[in-house]
């Protein structure tokens, strides 16, 4: 019996298809890329130079500082360096309105800088930071500790010398020593190091709230990074720590570094709360917070007495402590309860990182000045019941200076939570039941 033609045919055609799809599904071999995590020599910047001040200014602390090229720099190192030996001051802030020639404010101003100046040059338009932090009881400590972190930036390692060895700067106008730092170094080296803990591996530049590492803080802790991106901001809590919010608290600016903020009390006299995990020293935060709300550094016998006055409170299983700081008030007497605080780092932040905190008591314990020997009124509500109408004058008057409640909370690695109310004392005292719930109420995973 023969075949038909057409039917071979068809029949070949089709076990040739079958054939030619089979040998198109074969699978690719992987193959493996190596990728370097540093750019190519021709095509890395040449040398970095910093030039960086500090200068102690009240209860604060003012940072100028510059980045780039070693030619960029050298042209305008002469009168950076004069700049800040020379600078004055407007309302406690530094005032830019007279600038070298060539200079011009940028208009930059975020969370953690004042402003931003321009300075071209043939190479390389610089950007020069102005920025700010609470000043910090320890001053060695607190420049070693910036100073440190900028050598970081420029893949330098740690110094354990005196100020990690920055030099002393004559500032005209500054209340105590300032510093200069002058650096040079590899930008791309720091870089890469941060390129290799993004896939795994630890960073190693000191973190700028305090002296742990960001491989020594708690994996789930983010970095605290200076002037981070407002576009990168969260608008909602971290889902690591869980609350139930008080009623009346209102959703408050969020930042990469806070994993929850709040405002609360009435809309024309509000205070603000954060939760911020940070580093820095107890005493350090107590001093700058005392500080913050009296206007000036503070004595030492108050930041001690603050300290031994710090309430022990227990969130989510862990012990920590609160404080609660009002400015001073009118009959020269000094209310300081503990307080700690955001190492603001740049603390600042450039110092230039965060830290804050409350808890459940709603007594408020009070520290006299150590040139008083006048005891102050422990009931701090305007109306409450007072023994003079000195007393209840007093009272009143201090109603809108600004106050702070704060509880901070100790984790591993040298980091602490800081759960912090800011802002006028009448405020600061009518939320303080509400804080206490507040705490009683939080969990986190970090």
């Amino acid at each position: 019996m023969s075949t038909h033609p057409r039917n071979t045919f068809w029949f070949l055609l089709i076990v040739s298809g079958l054939v030619f799809a089979t040998g198109c599904e074969r699978t690719e071999p992987i193959t493996t890329y190596t990728i370097p995590t540093r750019a190519p020599a021709e095509l890395r910047e040449a040398s970095q130079r910093m030039l960086a001040g500090m200068v102690p200014h009240g209860s604060d602390v003012w940072f100028f500082k510059v980045t780039g090229p070693e030619e960029a720099i050298e042209l305008v190192a002469e009168d950076f360096r004069k700049f800040i030996e020379t600078i004055q001051w407007d309302d406690d802030a530094p005032e830019l309105s007279q600038l070298p020639e060539g200079w011009k404010l940028s208009g930059g101003e975020s969370q953690f800088r004042y402003a931003s100046i321009n300075v071209e040059t043939p190479s390389k338009q610089l950007d020069i930071s102005v920025s700010k932090l609470g000043r910090q009881a320890d001053w060695d400590a607190f420049v070693a500790m910036n100073v440190n972190r900028w050598r970081g930036q420029l893949g330098l390692p740690p110094s354990q010398d005196k100020w990690a060895s920055a030099a002393a700067l004559e500032v005209e106008t500054a209340d105590g020593d300032s510093v200069w730092l002058d650096i040079v170094g590899d930008a791309s080296a720091s870089s890469s190091s941060m390129m290799g803990s993004a896939m795994g591996s630890s960073m190693n530049a000191p973190f700028a709230g305090g002296a742990a590492s960001r491989s020594q803080m708690p994996a789930s802790v983010p970095p605290m990074l200076a002037q981070p991106d407002a576009a990168d901001a969260p608008s909602e809590p971290d889902p690591r720590v869980k609350f139930e919010r008080p009623e009346g608290w209102r959703d408050g600016r969020m930042s990469s570094m806070r994993m929850a903020a709040f405002n609360v009390g009435p809309e024309e006299s509000p205070a603000e709360i954060t939760v911020i995990p940070a580093g820095g020293d107890l005493r350090g935060n107590v001093a700058r917070w005392i500080g913050q709300v009296r206007g000036s550094v503070a004595p030492d016998e108050v930041v001690d007495k603050a300290i031994q006055s710090a309430q022990l409170v227990t969130v989510d299983g862990r012990e920590g402590q609160r404080f609660f700081l009002t400015a001073e008030d009118s009959s020269g007497g000094e209310d300081a309860v503990a307080d700690s605080a955001d190492a603001e780092g740049d603390n600042g932040a450039d110092a230039e990182g965060e830290g804050e905190g409350d808890a459940d008591a709603e007594v408020e314990v009070e520290v006299e000045d150590a040139d008083t020997n006048a005891d102050t009124d422990t009931d701090t509500d305007a109306d409450a019941d007072a023994e003079s109408d000195m007393d209840t004058e007093s009272a009143g008057a201090d109603a809108d200076a600004t106050a702070i409640d704060a509880t901070i909370i100790p984790l591993e690695g040298g980091m602490s939570l800081f759960i912090k109310m800011t802002g006028p004392r009448s405020t600061v005292e009518e939320q303080s039941s509400k804080i206490a719930d507040f705490l009683a109420s939080l969990k986190f995973n970090l």
